[in-house]
């Protein structure tokens, strides 16, 4: 009879475990999904490499994920373009991390308060040529520069530097400056192979991305310089966007309140700080501080 008992009890308990379990995947299974968008340039996500997973936006979503428990949380890989455009069809829950915000893409996403200040693209140049031709300037008028030398200059082709930068380029591309273009999600790095192996006199690329092809390529021979670009900010704001629906308004909502205590946390503006040079990592704690209004 006791042994009956125990049968009995030891059912049961495999039952209960049963219908928790059918019960956990049911409620699951009823989440709602946002897939999130992850831009394969490094260092915004590092997919591969010695700082796989190390990128300014990896350990961000991570922590954004977690603020969203109510939700099933999937990463795909994919590009800029690819990202608006799979929220422009609105079939899907999309967020992108790391977005920049435009009034054409307010017309298919919805944006969050800022969550992250990002230094603005540079001229970049090895440190003998500055020296020789820049030494003491800081910043570049640079539609003026590209008028007036016929340097080797290194694009990536069909990259979009800003509307401002694209229309500069517009119109050398159809002159006779000595213009090297590359091509494809190893463009730049390639194009900075070129500026310290003396290929290219000058490129345009973010303070943040060259400081991880240095660390990558581990060239310390030689040394170069970043000058700002005249008539541009020192910094953009990065948001999260998603899919402008009724869906993608609450996920917005919810992230809103994990960037207000987000943005105060020192590690949020230490994730960017990492991958500068020391004096662009101090000029850019300091716009952070101001920018989000952190005592300091």
């Amino acid at each position: 009879m006791r042994l009956f008992l125990v049968l009995i009890l030891f059912v049961s308990s495999l039952a209960s475990q049963a219908d928790s379990s059918a019960i956990s995947s049911t409620l699951e299974q009823s989440k709602q999904t946002i897939v999130w968008s992850i831009i394969p340039y490094a260092p915004i996500h590092i997919l591969e490499g010695d700082y796989k997973g190390q990128g300014i936006v990896d350990e961000y979503i991570i922590n954004a994920q977690n603020a969203l428990p109510g939700y099933l949380h999937t990463n795909q890989i994919m590009t800029p373009a690819r990202t608006w455009y799979q929220m422009s069809k609105n079939e899907q829950l999309v967020c992108y991390p790391s977005a920049l915000k435009t009034t054409e893409r307010e017309a298919f996403a919805y944006f969050t308060q800022p969550g992250l200040i990002t230094p603005v693209l540079r001229v970049v140049m090895r440190e003998d040529m500055w020296k020789k031709e820049f030494a003491g300037r800081d910043s570049i008028n640079i539609k003026e520069y590209i008028a007036n030398n016929k340097k080797n200059f290194g694009v990536v082709s069909k990259r979009s530097y800003g509307e401002e930068i694209d229309h500069i380029l517009s119109k050398v591309l159809r002159g006779e400056n000595d213009i090297i273009q590359t091509s494809g999600r190893y463009g730049s790095r390639q194009l900075y192979q070129m500026l310290i192996s003396e290929r290219i006199d000058i490129m345009l690329e973010y303070p943040w991305v060259t400081a991880y092809f240095e660390k990558v390529l581990k060239n310390d021979s030689i040394k170069v310089v970043h000058l700002m670009i005249e008539g541009l900010p020192k910094y953009t704001a990065a948001y999260v966007a998603c899919t402008r629906n009724d869906d993608g308004k609450k996920v917005i909502e919810a992230l809103d309140e994990f960037l207000a205590k987000e943005v105060l946390n020192i590690e949020n503006r230490q994730r960017m700080m990492r991958w500068l040079g020391k004096k662009e990592a101090e000029a850019f704690e300091q716009d952070y501080l101001e920018y989000f209004n952190i005592e300091h």
